[in-house]
């Protein structure tokens, strides 16, 4: 797959993660198109999961990412405890939680 092909396919992946974050925990902000570490052009993963990214002071962010981790959408830094009931508003709605190391761009 060229580097386009991926891009254009990991968009819309990514548009289908934003959405459902947005339509749980509200604003919601897109983060990986392609995998990290990986020598090929590949976008990120098709699976829908959730992770709760812990921050500073008392704050947290909820992620949808794919099987390895790659972070597909995330909320802004939230207070811990308001993440944490997004996170399992998302668990209810079927999502899987997902227990590995989220990859950040940056």
């Amino acid at each position: 797959m060229d580097y386009f092909e991926a891009v254009r396919e990991g968009k819309a992946r990514v548009q289908k993660a934003v959405d459902l974050l947005q339509r749980t925990a509200g604003p919601s902000y897109p983060m990986l198109f392609l995998k990290i570490d990986n020598s090929a052009w590949t976008p990120v993963g098709e699976e829908m999961l959730y992770a709760l990214v812990h921050g500073k002071q008392g704050t947290a962010a909820v992620s949808i990412c794919d099987g390895e981790g790659n972070s597909k959408a995330m909320t802004p830094w939230i207070p811990t405890e308001k993440a944490e009931e997004h996170a399992r508003s998302l668990g209810a709605a079927g999502l899987v939680k997902f227990d590995g190391v989220v990859r950040l761009p940056i």
